[in-house]
């Protein structure tokens, strides 16, 4: 029997039957639809269930994995870049009291009589006698003696920093990154070469230094790379080969020099030995072995030789007086100036430019001019006058690095008026934030469109470290004898 509603089902009941005999049609049918809506959708609905993923890294390494398909490569994720550990620093040498007087300095040059002063710089010269100002306890009164300052040291601490981030797992260094702004190529051997002479200019090998740890890892790939003839077997641009092995030379001649380790001289007497029987019949050095040389790689081989004399390799006395010949065949105005090569012995050697011209003058010096010469005075006048380190206009680091050099083995006055704007405006124009901080931007350079921000990083480093990078040729400092 049904039971009966109580009072108050029923009053609900009357309320709505009123509701609805006193609403408008619509209204019935918007509500009666919009129930039949919910109604359909509570029976249609189903909540997913949660579901987990769960990821199994157990695969994972730092290889490509290689696909023979076209498309994109698959990269495993890479570990983050960890930045070098600080290394201890060894106690400090005791400061040297003198420290331009080298032990057995270069001596001027002796005078052959008539003709220009162009005695060849002693053979006897003791082994790295240029590179000892680089030592602990030597660098810090040759900074004083030379005009440098904390400001210069600061921003070469820096630099070398920035550098030591840039070297690739594989210890070698690129042109083209992982830094911002690389090179238009790519060239290992060339950027490893200049990163390493960065490193060993501040006095750092592989066993010395607070980047000796750096250095280490750099040599042994780079040594690993090298070939029977002295080459090296690294990936370069046809045209660039030959001037990338003058700079690991140098470098390598250097570093026997600073270590006097008998492990590297193999390693460097062979590159010097591929060196010496690439040189062209003119004397110099261009793309190719033999090729007739042009200013630009033949003054890398010149220091590269040098400073393979230095170390007390064998170095052939004919060698340098062929180099001597070539700078006779592109020199202009009487040896102030000079071209980048001789394009035909009937016109004048072509791209006469402060740069070749302050390259050609540095070989000079090495080659035994005299520091008074006036061919080294009146050059140094017109490439200082010419490049005199405007950031903004006329950026050209290529040009100042062989200019820094010239210019502190003169001294003097010279030095004072290049120094004093140097020591200034590099520093200031260093970058001080961010990811690249500690290096320099290579937009308005020259040549920053081709080497990149490590090439101008590099050079920028050298002139920086010229107070005792090399030891001044001529016993002279700032304020004159």
């Amino acid at each position: 029997m049904p039971t009966q509603p109580t009072a108050a089902a029923r009053s609900l009941r009357e309320r709505i039957d009123d509701w609805v005999r006193q609403s408008p049609p619509f209204s019935v049918s918007l509500s009666f639809h919009v129930v039949v809506l919910i109604a359909l959708a509570l029976v249609f609905y189903r909540p997913e269930e949660q579901t987990f993923v769960r990821l199994d890294l157990s695969w994972a390494s730092d290889e490509v994995v290689k696909d023979d398909t076209k498309g994109v490569q698959i990269v495993a994720p890479e570990e983050p870049t960890k930045e070098p550990e600080p290394e201890v620093i060894e106690p400090a040498e005791p400061v040297v009291e003198d420290p331009v007087a080298a032990p057995l300095m270069v001596a001027e040059p002796v005078d052959v009589g008539a003709g220009p002063a162009v005695a060849a710089v002693p053979q006897s010269v003791p082994i790295g006698s240029l590179l000892d100002g680089r030592q602990e306890g030597r660098r810090e009164p040759l900074i004083k003696a030379f005009g440098g300052s904390d400001a210069t040291e600061a921003a070469v601490a820096r630099a070398l920093a920035w550098l030591a981030k840039q070297q690739g797992r594989d210890g070698l260094w690129s042109l083209r990154g992982p830094y911002i702004d690389g090179g238009a190529q790519e060239n290992q051997l060339a950027a490893t070469a200049m990163a390493l002479l960065a490193f060993q200019g501040a006095g750092n090998t592989p066993t010395h230094g607070r980047h000796k740890a750096v250095v280490a890892r750099g040599w042994k790939s780079l040594l690993a790379k090298q070939l029977s003839d002295g080459s090296f077997d690294l990936q370069t641009p046809a045209h660039h080969a030959l001037y990338a092995h003058a700079q690991v030379t140098f470098a390598l001649c250097e570093l026997v020099g600073m270590t006097k380790d008998r492990a590297f001289v193999d390693h460097a007497g062979r590159a010097l030995d591929y060196s010496l029987a690439a040189q062209a019949t003119d004397g110099g050095w261009r793309y190719a072995p033999r090729e007739a040389g042009d200013m630009s790689v033949t003054g890398w081989y010149m220091m590269a030789l040098k400073s393979g004399e230095m170390a007390g390799l064998s170095v052939p006395r004919e060698s340098f007086d062929r180099i001597t010949t070539f700078l006779d065949t592109v020199s202009v105005d009487g040896g102030s100036r000079y071209g980048y090569r001789l394009d035909s012995p009937h016109r004048p050697p072509s791209g006469v430019t402060a740069a070749v011209t302050a390259e050609g003058l540095l070989s000079r010096q090495f080659l035994g001019s005299r520091r008074d010469d006036e061919r080294i005075a009146t050059g140094l006048e017109l490439v200082m006058a010419e490049k005199f380190l405007d950031f903004d206009n006329d950026k050209d680091v290529y040009a100042w690095y062989y200019i820094t050099q010239v210019v502190h083995n003169v001294g003097g006055t010279p030095w004072e008026r290049w120094n004093g704007r140097m020591r200034e405006v590099v520093p200031a124009c260093q970058v001080e934030k961010g990811p690249e901080a500690g290096s320099w931007d290579p937009s308005l350079d020259k040549w920053g469109h081709i080497g990149g921000r490590l090439f101008t990083t590099c050079f920028l480093t050298y002139m920086l470290e010229v107070y005792y990078r090399h030891l001044p040729l001529y016993k002279a400092v700032a304020g004159g004898e």
